[in-house]
């Protein structure tokens, strides 16, 4: 059966009316729909068999079995309402990934006063729904996953949690849209063609005193210098008091750069560059950032590496979007 789009768009606002978009969502009987599973409009359809034919054979006892089942029916209804009514759901934390990978979302389910919630199933895709359970007055924290297609940042759209407790009958279900984004970075490209340029085109002819490795000779002695470095030899020859000089090779300083790429497109470059992002971040060398009017200073570490990685997630995207329309990540 194909849905009218008109029809369609009509249906997803008047959801999104019901539930609109926050930080917290607390699910209410607005937002909480029931209808039978298959299994469900089976039963329905051997008690109505039931109540025909103990209707035409005038047959109490048949009827009497009908009118058990179909109680157990509408009990079965207020279990799976209850099942999710007064469940709490939040985003406490997403994880960065590159495009083509799955984002995680760290979803913090609460329970109802004096409740418990069993069997509940959800996520964005119907493939990937985890199950979970939430005991009466305590939390649960679980991992939901979303295919990150684009970089940028990802908003997700409806959250489908759903159940068929206590006896699949029914399904209960609701769509929720929680404020939460998280940081998709490019899909990293390897290329033969390196987007960098060194700050010493001769590397490792630059000295530092800082880093001492390499014997390089004497010098005068001035005080206060260590004595473990003073060379006693030439004292002892009566040469004077000299000190045993040592340096070392600076680290390797690299800028990633845009203009080093040419004959590509934007997101080609963008991916190439995030690869040597990434390829940098797992050595020691301290590495920066050229893009067209944005430059990130050199640095080294982990929180270096991803304000490099969110400059090329976020590079070129209209202003809002680069902001991200979640505080998490």
């Amino acid at each position: 059966m194909r849905v009218s789009p008109i029809l369609k768009s009509w249906f997803w606002a008047w959801v999104s009316r019901r539930a609109p978009r926050a930080a917290s969502v607390r699910l209410r009987h607005k937002s909480i729909y029931v209808l039978p599973t298959a299994q469900g409009w089976g039963f329905l359809l051997v008690i109505a068999l039931l109540w025909v034919l103990g209707t035409n054979y005038e047959n109490n006892l048949i009827l009497g079995a009908t009118f058990l089942l179909l109680s157990l029916m509408v009990v079965s209804v207020v279990h799976a309402f209850r099942n999710l009514s007064g469940l709490t759901l939040s985003v406490v934390r997403t994880h960065p990934a590159f495009a083509g990978e799955f984002a995680e979302f760290d979803v913090l389910l609460e329970a109802a006063p004096g409740s418990r919630h069993d069997a509940l199933r959800l996520g964005w895709d119907r493939l990937l729904m985890i199950e979970a359970d939430v005991p009466a007055g305590a939390q649960r924290s679980v991992a939901l996953s979303h295919k990150a297609r684009r970089r940028g940042w990802l908003v997700p759209e409806r959250l489908r949690i759903q159940s068929v407790y206590p006896l699949g009958f029914f399904r209960a279900w609701s769509w929720v849209q929680l404020d939460g984004a998280a940081l998709v970075y490019p899909a990293p490209r390897p290329t033969d063609l390196s987007p960098q340029s060194r700050i010493s085109h001769d590397e490792g002819t630059e000295l530092s005193r800082e880093n001492q490795e390499e014997f390089q000779g004497f010098r005068v002695y001035q005080a206060g210098s260590p004595l473990a470095h003073v060379a006693w030899k030439h004292y002892a020859r009566e040469q004077g008091m000299h000190l045993k000089d040592y340096s070392g090779y600076q680290s390797e300083q690299v800028w990633l750069d845009w203009d080093a790429l040419p004959g590509l497109d934007q997101e080609s470059r963008l991916s190439r560059l995030c690869y040597w992002a990434v390829a940098y971040g797992k050595t020691s060398a301290q590495f920066g950032l050229r893009l067209p009017g944005q430059t990130v200073a050199q640095g080294g570490g982990t929180a270096h590496q991803r304000a490099v990685l969110k400059a090329l997630a976020v590079y070129g995207l209209p202003e809002a979007t680069a902001q991200g329309s979640g505080r998490n990540g």
